[in-house]
């Protein structure tokens, strides 16, 4: 399939292949449709492994490879043939496409894409965040750079680093221009709604007479974010309650509260 003529937002990924337990070394292998290790992807995570990466990140990296091989498969192109178009429509279709789901949503399908009211995190939908393409990325450069380090696979990295990284930001900038922003375009970050005035859920929860406060009010142990990472413990009476314990309304303000002492600091 010719670069110019792909309509990505018709394309589709076949379920081709799988992310199973490999034997051996490597905790997880990307397996095609014959049950065979796809030996590029192998050979690229014995190397991760071996520098002393978690199975928990070979998993994660197994499955965006096993993505960019269903979409090779898609614009027929081979893995040590593909080019900055190939990772450039990648890119394009991730932000437009769906996630795969194996069942369709259920209670969840009210709140997907929205905000918590109270805690202010927000709900997945059903789209890649732009730190999910990042994270692709930056799998399929790794990728492409092992192999071109072992004198196979492509010239050229078809992942090119921002222009911005590979020289002086603003060099020959002209003193009458404006700056600008440079670089390549790359998926921006997502703005996350700090979880501004969570502390006030607590005024609410201990004020005199609250209705909804239950029966162990004045047990529970609060944590509380203390600094260089230390938390320390405010004791609402002399119980030794562990906070998965707590009513949903108190867990809903500890996170709140804690959210919203990390972006302005701890009140006065």
């Amino acid at each position: 399939m010719d670069a110019a003529s792909r309509d990505i937002q018709l394309i589709r990924l076949p379920r081709w292949g799988r992310v199973a337990v490999g034997a051996g070394a490597v905790p997880w292998l990307v397996f095609d449709e014959e049950g065979r290790a796809v030996e590029p992807i192998r050979r690229f995570l014995i190397d991760f492994v071996a520098r002393d990466n978690r199975p928990g990140s070979v998993r994660s990296y197994a499955f965006d490879l096993l993505r960019w091989w269903r979409w090779l498969r898609v614009v027929q192109v081979e893995w040590d043939r593909a080019t900055s178009a190939e990772v450039r429509d990648f890119v394009l279709w991730l932000r437009v496409t769906t996630k795969p789901r194996t069942s369709a949503r259920t209670h969840s399908a009210a709140t997907a894409g929205t905000t918590n009211t109270i805690t202010k995190k927000p709900y997945l939908d059903d789209l890649y965040k732009p730190r999910t393409i990042r994270h692709s990325n930056a799998v399929l450069r790794s990728f492409y750079e092992f192999w071109i380090e072992s004198g196979s696979g492509p010239l050229v990295n078809p992942v090119p680093l921002a222009r911005s990284a590979r020289r002086r930001p603003h060099a020959h900038h002209n003193p009458l221009d404006p700056y600008g922003g440079e670089g390549r375009p790359v998926p921006g970050t997502d703005s996350r709604s700090g979880r501004r005035g969570g502390c006030s859920l607590w005024h609410t929860l201990l004020r005199p007479g609250a209705a909804d406060r239950g029966p162990l009010h004045g047990t529970h142990p609060v944590h509380t974010r203390g600094r260089h990472g230390q938390r320390r413990l405010r004791r609402h009476g002399d119980g030794e309650q562990r906070q998965a314990g707590l009513p949903a309304a108190w867990r809903q303000a500890s996170s709140a509260c804690r959210g919203h002492q990390a972006l302005h600091g701890r009140p006065r």
